[in-house]
């Protein structure tokens, strides 16, 4: 079995060995949930900074090379930590900005640093985004994103289990109830439990931030110790739950 990880910088293992660290996929929780379940390969397709879009996107393109080498997707077991929803991608492969196969990810509250490093014309658009996109669009937008992966994950028959990296807290009006009847609860059980995200997990175990996640002023990013915790926890939650098919 190869376990397959996609997420934000929380599953990526940003900032573990030195500041502003994009990833270090060998120290991250992925690794260390593998080794306990005793699978023979796992892959991160984490980056920091990743958005629901790009979780949707990569994770796509994945089942769809696995598909094209005649893999057969049932040895393959995913597990998604969605990333928050105040976040996008752009698609602009001929910027100088874009690094993921033509992408630019877009995450507000960067409003000083886009200023001084995007061209004018994506530095509008990011302020555009900001302004037209709600509380209430960007929820259903991530809604749509989990039911879509969900979909597809199902229709290969693959096992996988979807949590959130820190409390989204998608909105839960009347509105997008259409949307929420439509997750598969046995696959996402901890959906709406804010206690159950990766960050309230590791802060209410009292697990410590990287140091050098201090050390460059993010302050989020968890250390190394935490990241084995939270695979054992994940292991020791999956374990429970013997319909999911990772055991």
């Amino acid at each position: 079995m190869i376990l397959v990880a996609n997420g934000c910088s929380h599953t990526a293992g940003a900032e573990l060995e030195y500041p502003s660290q994009g990833h270090c996929y060998e120290k991250a929780w992925p690794v260390h949930l593998a080794k306990l379940f005793g699978y023979e390969d796992v892959v991160n397709l984490s980056e920091s900074g990743a958005s629901n879009h790009r979780v949707l996107r990569t994770t796509i393109e994945f089942i769809y090379q696995l598909i094209r080498e005649q893999k057969n997707l049932k040895d393959y077991a995913f597990i998604i930590n969605w990333p928050g929803i105040f976040r996008m991608e752009v698609y602009l492969p001929e910027s100088e900005d874009a690094f993921d196969n033509g992408w630019i990810p877009i995450l507000t509250a960067n409003d000083e640093i886009y200023k001084k490093s995007f061209p004018k014309p994506l530095y509008n658009y990011y302020k555009g985004w900001t302004v037209y996109n709600d509380y209430h669009s960007l929820s259903v937008d991530s809604y749509m994103y989990k039911i879509c992966l969900q979909n597809i994950l199902s229709r290969f028959g693959c096992k996988f289990l979807f949590w959130e990296a820190s409390n989204s807290a998608l909105s839960s009006s009347q509105e997008t109830a259409c949307y929420r009847m439509l997750l598969n609860k046995n696959n996402f059980p901890t959906f709406g439990n804010k206690d159950y995200s990766f960050t309230s997990l590791c802060y209410r175990s009292n697990q410590n931030i990287s140091k050098h996640s201090v050390d460059s002023g993010y302050n989020s990013h968890y250390d190394e110790d935490a990241q084995e915790w939270f695979a054992k926890f994940i292991y020791r939650y999956i374990t429970k739950k013997t319909n999911l098919g990772f055991v």
